[in-house]
């Protein structure tokens, strides 16, 4: 049996805690719940880390702290390598959600087309 979310949204994290609050207020809100969020932080202190401790979202929540930090973009492939969900949605730490429904809709296309076609130019 496969207990692993249909989503991972993975978080490169850089210090920005109102940006990242808000994101994760819009992730909590989201009527779709079959999701994990993968936080990834290249933050120079604990900032993000210090936050998360104290932020209490009702959805499956895992933070890794990079240690040396990676920098852009490695950091984004660090959330993607953590994440266990059989479809990746990178948000960045100043992203969120405009609907409830937004992730729903995202989730609507998957099952709707599971296999996407890939072209090489």
């Amino acid at each position: 049996m496969n207990t692993a979310a249909l989503i991972s949204i993975c978080i490169p994290a850089y210090k920005r805690i109102k940006d990242l609050k808000q994101l994760l207020d819009s992730i909590n809100v989201q009527t779709f719940k079959d999701f994990e969020v993968i936080v990834t932080d290249d933050s120079p202190d604990d900032t993000v880390r210090k936050f998360l401790v104290e932020y209490n979202p009702d959805f499956k929540l895992v933070y890794f702290k990079n240690d040396p930090v990676l920098g852009t973009p490695e950091n984004w492939n660090e959330g993607i390598r953590k994440a266990t969900g059989d479809w990746i949605k990178i948000m960045h730490d100043d992203d969120y959600f405009t609907s409830i429904y937004s992730l729903q809709f995202f989730a609507d296309a998957i099952i709707k087309n599971p296999v996407a076609e890939v072209f090489f130019w």
